[in-house]
């Protein structure tokens, strides 16, 4: 059985694409039936075909969402980490989840039952558009990430994908891969064997990688390296 949302849980929410845009009575009032679940890394949170009465906010940890086609063959839809919501248009909308949700570390999720948001939209059309126009820009940046995800070389890639992986803002910093290479590689649209010639790139910008452990040698060249990768690709 999951715990009740805390103050910093419940701002965690608010402060997610989804709920940014709904006034805090509002906020209050959809969310108060909201759980936080703790899970062990490889934990099924939900089954591909169970009913979808609810859906999901990342509040520690990786959570990756992926769905078996009839060959056996896994495909993985997307991987999620803190303050990203998952699984909730088909929660609003009624159905069966498409695709399941799995731990791939130790991670504390929120679950959000959907009967209460329905419920508040088909009393007040303004909460459903409110949640739609915040959701909107969240989509628009996601497709600009994209845009620039695809029209970048391996090596890049990697290279931001490593960089949002730490605070540090300069000097040295030391990184635990969050969920196995492969999993990365996928979400980088990388193959795992180019995932590997991407790191041998890095090398010369100060990137030593030793199995999950990632060492940068110095976190403001290493950006510096991606901006000007980016730069020589918008002359060209």
């Amino acid at each position: 059985m999951g715990l009740r949302l805390g103050t910093q849980e419940f701002e965690t929410l608010r402060n997610s694409a989804m709920f940014r845009g709904l006034t805090h009575d509002v906020a209050h009032d959809v969310l108060s039936d909201a759980t936080i679940e703790a899970h062990e890394a490889d934990t099924v949170i939900f089954h591909q075909g169970d009913p979808a009465h609810c859906f999901f906010v990342v509040l520690d940890g990786w959570v990756k969402v992926s769905r078996v086609m009839p060959s056996g063959l896994e495909t993985v839809i997307g991987i999620f980490t803190r303050g990203q919501t998952f699984a909730e248009a088909i929660a609003i909308a009624g159905g069966i989840f498409p695709a399941s949700g799995i731990t791939v570390t130790t991670s504390r999720v929120i679950r959000v039952h959907a009967d209460r948001l329905r419920r508040r939209i088909a009393e007040n059309p303004d909460v459903g558009l409110a949640m739609i126009a915040s959701t909107a820009q969240h989509l628009q940046l996601l497709v600009r990430q994209i845009e620039q995800l695809k029209s970048r070389k391996g090596a890049e890639r990697v290279a931001e994908f490593l960089l949002s992986l730490t605070d540090v803002d300069q000097g040295e910093a030391r990184i635990e891969l969050p969920y196995d290479k492969t999993l990365i590689a996928g979400r980088l649209g990388m193959k795992p064997e180019s995932l590997s010639r991407a790191f041998a790139r890095l090398k010369p910008s100060g990137v030593r990688v030793n199995g999950a452990s990632v060492v940068i040698k110095d976190v403001d060249y290493l950006r510096v390296c991606v901006l000007e990768a980016e730069g020589e690709e918008l002359d060209a």
